[in-house]
């Protein structure tokens, strides 16, 4: 049992937290936010994400979880987890000052030769900055990315394909290691500009990944070919996998884009062209154009006046988050060409302002629709009873841009339905 200290209760922090008190650490949960403190030690998580809130309350219970905004109350812990955001600068680059802002407070509390480790994604070479923060000799520190998937967090944290661990000092890197309690996930040890690395190398090729296997869909749809077959057949060489190989509106989420441009501000900064990348990007905008010229083409050409039900809100199932979502860049372009949209997701709040009008109940998005687009593949949509929205919708229009649903159930009913390359 070890004492441990994680700064920031986002995503993250409060997924590290939770998890690690599951194992039997001692976990002080640290935030500058008082509310979310709050919040926290009542019980009730601050994010949506399956398993969480349960973890969150067994903790507590236990007295080995506990959150504060006192920076004396870490004063005691033998390892530090800096779990705070690295939004992105307007360069691309990562924006490093809630790291530095957490460094300046350990500089002051942080135990005497305890470990500092960095869990947020970092840009290349950032454990140096961190260091001359820190400014504190005495202090290891261990670069230790997460590789956290939203809606399937819990399971990623306790059953990971590998632990990644970079340090100078090789026993720091392996006393981090110990904390996992991991005796089957594959573990690599490096130094801390290869462990950092490694995170934006792996979401980078993932995204690139998605950009391929949708220019593919696209593909099918020009030549006929159904790109269910074709992506099954393809995932099933060894040498590719059938992980990343459903077609989809585009990729987003709070990692991968930010990831790729990070990964390409640190090449420019390099001098090192990085062409893979960048047509990755381009390739991601074109996707969303499809699906929204595709439901142009449903409906005659135009979507001037025009009201369109969007189904789904999230960058994906199983989390609230809609950073950089496909689903609300594709409803944008969407309303920029003429075209109204009601939308409904199960679980996403949206407290800002936005052009299209967010609804709490299927029926109220769908009445009266010109056309249904699914843009998140939540399990409710499934479920989804044709003949009764057909009652409901002004058009008997359906584009299925995440494949999820029974196309012969919805054309039996009526509807004109499409999916993504020719899924079927």
């Amino acid at each position: 049992m070890s004492n441990i200290g994680v700064i920031g209760t986002g995503y993250v922090g409060l997924t590290t937290s939770v998890c690690f008190s599951k194992l039997g650490h001692n976990v002080i949960g640290f935030d500058i936010d008082k509310e979310k403190i709050q919040v926290l030690n009542s019980g009730k998580s601050v994010i949506f994400e399956e398993g969480l809130e349960d973890l969150l309350k067994q903790g507590l219970k236990s007295g080995n979880l506990v959150f504060t905004n006192d920076e004396s109350s870490l004063k005691d812990c033998d390892y530090y987890f800096l779990c705070v955001p690295t939004p992105q600068d307007k360069d691309g680059s990562a924006d490093l000052s809630h790291i530095l802002n957490a460094c300046s407070i350990l500089s002051k509390v942080a135990k005497k030769n305890s470990i500092v480790v960095t869990k947020s994604t970092v840009p290349v070479n950032a454990w140096r900055e961190i260091s001359n923060y820190l400014n504190r000799s005495d202090l290891v520190i261990v670069s230790n990315p997460e590789f956290l998937r939203e809606g399937t967090a819990i399971n990623d944290f306790f059953n990971p394909d590998r632990i990644v661990v970079g340090s100078s000092n090789k026993e720091k890197s392996v006393e981090v290691l110990e904390l996992y309690k991991n005796k089957v996930a594959s573990f690599v040890i490096t130094d801390n500009t290869s462990a950092e690395l490694i995170k934006y190398a792996s979401n980078s090729f993932l995204a690139m990944k998605l950009s391929f296997v949708n220019e593919i869909a696209s593909l099918c749809e020009k030549v006929g070919a159904n790109s269910k077959d074709v992506l099954l057949g393809f995932g099933q060489d060894k040498r590719i996998g059938d992980r990343f190989i459903q077609p989809g509106p585009g990729w987003g989420g709070s990692c991968f884009p930010k990831d790729v441009r990070a990964l390409l501000r640190v090449s420019e900064k390099n001098s090192q062209s990085m062409e893979l990348l960048i047509a990755t990007v381009n390739s991601n905008e074109k996707s969303f154009a499809r699906v929204v010229d595709k439901l142009e083409n449903l409906l005659g050409g135009s979507l001037v006046d025009k009201k369109i039900a969007g189904l789904g809100l999230s960058f994906k199932a199983g989390t609230d988050d809609y950073r950089e979502s496909p689903a609300i860049a594709i409803i944008e372009r969407i309303i920029g060409r003429g075209a109204h949209v009601s939308a409904f997701d199960p679980v996403v709040e949206i407290k800002e302002k936005t052009n299209f009008s967010k609804f709490s109940s299927l029926n109220e998005v769908l009445q009266g629709s010109d056309a249904i687009v699914v843009l998140t593949e939540w399990s409710e949509f499934k479920s989804i009873d044709p003949s009764t929205v057909a009652k409901l919708v002004r058009q008997k229009i359906v584009l299925d841009a995440r494949n999820i649903l029974d196309k012969d159930a919805w054309e039996r009913s009526g509807f004109k339905f499409e999916s993504l390359g020719n899924w079927a």
